[in-house]
């Protein structure tokens, strides 16, 4: 398990995920890493089926709203409203209540 990470622009504020080697919103390449590391669930939705794959257990997903701004989809293990810790597990985002670590 690894920290997640987003850019952070230093002239304008806008921070997202994936990070970039530019800020979208200014333009500016004046951007930094950060770690992001709380959020709260906005939207979830539960992954059935994948091209060219069986799926034998479903993925939950959602949109999480990182602190600080930006948003990220990851899998869930919490619900909608709740708040989440990220983190990064096999490669990809994961988000799980504060309280479940």
């Amino acid at each position: 398990m690894s920290t997640l990470h987003v850019t952070a622009c230093r002239r304008c504020g806008w921070q997202g995920f994936p990070e970039r080697f530019w800020c979208p919103a200014c333009g500016s390449e004046d951007v930094d890493s950060v770690a992001a590391e709380l959020g709260v669930v906005e939207d979830a939705t539960v992954m059935r089926r994948a091209p060219g794959r069986t799926v034998t257990d479903p993925v939950r997903l959602g949109t999480v709203g990182i602190d600080g701004g930006g948003r990220v989809i990851a899998r869930l293990e919490a619900a909608s409203g709740e708040r989440v810790r990220l983190s990064v597990e096999d490669g990809a985002p994961v988000a799980r209540t504060e309280s479940g670590r």
